[in-house]
């Protein structure tokens, strides 16, 4: 848990201060709310995934490191992204 911690501080620390991360990060998260709002999963009045019951305008601005096939680890739950 206070790895998990740091690493939030940390990803924070970067978004804030590292505009080219930020800007990439940006565009990351407008592909992947267009890809939520798209699925059958997603609860419109609450914005969030019902599988995983995750906020998805917090969820989707996330940094989740990659997988073998370039799908997030811990992202998606259907790995859409």
């Amino acid at each position: 848990m206070i790895k998990q911690i740091i690493k939030g501080y940390y990803q924070w620390f970067k978004y804030q201060f590292n505009k080219e991360y930020r800007e990439k990060m940006q565009k990351e998260a407008e592909r992947r709310i267009k890809i939520c709002e798209s699925c059958k999963f997603f609860w419109k009045p609450a914005r969030n995934c019902i599988i995983c019951g995750c906020l998805m305008d917090v969820k989707t601005k996330m940094d989740f490191e990659l997988d073998d096939e370039g799908i997030s680890i811990d992202g998606c739950a259907e790995r859409k992204w």
